[in-house]
């Protein structure tokens, strides 16, 4: 089955951008009002959906990915604040 971007949860990209510019769960938890779980299963579900880790884990927080890295450059890196 071919994955369509248009059955993504937007809410999951939203996650996603967060984790990206706060490389932490907890600290992205807060900024959407919902708890590190919560945020961890979203990680889990779109670890799924793109087939790969998006972060790992590392002493100064989440590190990106190359997928994760990529995917940021290509989005030109200005997430909304």
């Amino acid at each position: 089955m071919k994955k369509s971007i248009t059955t993504l949860d937007l809410n999951l990209l939203l996650c996603l951008q967060l984790l990206m510019q706060e490389r932490s769960v907890t600290k992205a938890a807060k900024r959407m009002n919902v708890t590190p779980s919560a945020v961890s299963k979203s990680l889990a579900k779109l670890r799924a959906w793109f087939d790969d880790p998006l972060f790992v884990n590392s002493p100064l927080g989440l590190s990106p990915t190359p997928l994760m890295v990529s995917m940021e450059q290509k989005s030109g890196g200005n997430g909304c604040k």
